[in-house]
């Protein structure tokens, strides 16, 4: 009669939470690119460029995904941050939606695609100040925020330099 019996929840709940995790991981990480040992976010980027380069020439498909994937983004780095800590290097659906970005309404060449990739890694590692100072901005909002920025000016320049040199643009 004394005796209580113990709850179950927390050992049905533990492996939900290791399953729950594991699918937040794979999602936030770029299907595990950003556990690359060395330049995560780079390496998401490149494995980013081909989606990228097919949503160049649907971009009215490609702001939808951007949308989607911003918004879950934002969801899973706050979530993520919680286990990992502060904008976590293994957290890189932020370099997929930069990546994006970057080419939204710019459809390219391969050879525009190498530029835009360099210039969207350049905008993202120099960080420019307006852009750094988003970092600041709580959750996963901070984290997505400042690599939306970065794509915009990247797509800005990639956009003039297509006018400029047109074997840029397909």
């Amino acid at each position: 009669m004394g005796a209580e019996v113990p709850d179950p929840a927390p050992a049905v709940s533990q492996p939900r939470s290791r399953i729950k995790l594991f699918f937040q991981a794979a999602v936030a990480s770029g299907f595990f690119t950003g556990y690359f040992p060395f330049a995560p976010a780079t390496v998401t980027s490149l494995f980013t460029l081909v989606p990228a380069y097919f949503l160049s020439r649907q971009p009215f498909l490609a702001a939808g995904v951007i949308v989607v994937v911003f918004f879950l983004g934002v969801y899973l780095a706050d979530e993520l941050e919680k286990v990992w800590g502060k904008d976590p290097a293994r957290v890189t659906i932020d370099e997929i939606v930069g990546t994006f970005i970057t080419f939204l309404f710019n459809p390219v060449s391969f050879a525009g695609l190498a530029v835009g990739f360099v210039l969207w890694r350049a905008f993202d590692i120099l960080k420019l100040p307006f852009i750094n100072r988003v970092q600041d901005v709580r959750g996963g909002w901070g984290v997505m925020l400042d690599d939306v920025l970065a794509g915009i000016c990247a797509n800005l320049i990639l956009r003039l330099l297509i006018l400029i040199f047109p074997v840029l643009h397909p």
